[in-house]
C-alpha cells in the first residue's frame, strides 16, 4: 500500500526590514534599562553624599554645641616662664586649642576637657585630652584621643570676638588670639570649614559667659552720680 508523505513546510527567512525593526526595538530596550540604571546610580551616589555631608554637619555642630558653648578661661602654671600661669588656650587662623566643662560621669578624670581642632591632610581632626592640653608644650607629652570628625576638607578656618571698645553692643573679630593682648577667651568663636568640592560652611557660638565682659552670681550696679 502506497502512503503519501506530508511535505514539510518551508523555512521563511527573517526580511532585512523585519531585521532593522527588531534591532531598533532591542537598542530601545537597551535604552530604556540604561537610563533607569544611570538614574539609579546618580540618586544613590547623591544620596551618599548628602549622607555624608549631614553626617559630618552632624559631628561639628555637636562639637560647636557641646564644647565652644562650654569653653571656659582655664590657667595652668609655666614652668619654663617663672611659673606664670597662663590660659590653656590658643587661637590661631586655622587651628584652635581651648578647655571646655563636660559632663563627669564614674570613672571619668575630671569636668574637664582639652581639645584641638585641625586639618592634617585633607581631615578635620579632633584631638582630646583629660590633662591639661598645654600651647607651650611639645607635642606627645601627654595621651590624647583623635577623632576624625570631617573628610575631604579643604581648610579650617576660625575667628575670634572681642568686645568693640568704641561701640558698647558691638564686637570685632580677629583671626589670631594673642594671650598677651588679651585677658580672657574670646566671647565667641567663628568656625569656617571648606570641603575640597568647594561647599562652605560657618558655626558660630558664644562661650560660656566667663570673658571679662561676663560675670556670674550677682554683681554691684554702678553708683549714680
Amino acid at each position: 500500500m502506497k502512503t503519501d508523505k506530508c511535505p514539510l513546510p518551508e523555512k521563511r527567512l527573517f526580511t532585512l526590514v523585519e531585521m532593522i525593526a527588531a534591532m531598533a526595538v532591542m537598542i530601545f530596550v537597551a535604552l530604556i534599562i540604561g537610563t533607569a540604571s544611570m538614574s539609579f546610580y546618580n540618586t544613590w551616589a547623591r544620596t551618599g553624599r548628602i549622607t555624608a555631608f549631614l553626617k559630618s554637619a552632624q559631628a561639628i555642630d555637636r562639637i560647636a554645641d557641646n564644647y565652644f558653648r562650654n569653653m571656659i578661661p582655664f590657667k595652668w602654671k609655666d614652668e619654663e616662664d617663672g611659673n606664670r600661669e597662663k590660659f590653656v588656650f590658643e587661637g590661631k587662623s586655622d587651628s584652635m586649642l581651648f578647655t571646655a566643662l563636660r559632663r563627669s560621669y564614674a570613672g571619668d578624670r575630671g569636668g574637664l576637657i582639652f581639645i584641638k581642632l585641625y586639618v592634617e591632610n585633607e581631615v578635620l581632626i579632633a584631638e582630646y585630652s583629660s590633662y591639661p592640653y598645654l600651647p607651650w608644650e611639645e607635642e606627645g607629652v601627654h595621651e590624647t584621643r583623635k577623632e576624625v570628625i570631617s573628610s575631604n576638607v579643604e581648610s579650617v578656618s576660625f575667628l575670634y570676638a572681642e568686645k568693640d571698645e568704641e561701640e558698647d553692643s558691638g564686637m570685632e573679630f580677629t583671626d589670631n588670639w594673642d594671650e598677651e593682648e588679651h585677658e580672657a577667651i574670646p566671647l565667641a568663636i567663628q568656625m569656617t570649614v571648606t570641603w575640597k568640592n568647594g561647599r562652605q560652611e560657618q558655626w558660630l557660638r558664644r562661650t560660656a559667659g566667663t570673658s571679662k565682659y561676663s560675670t556670674l552670681g550677682y554683681r554691684e550696679p554702678p553708683s549714680g552720680d
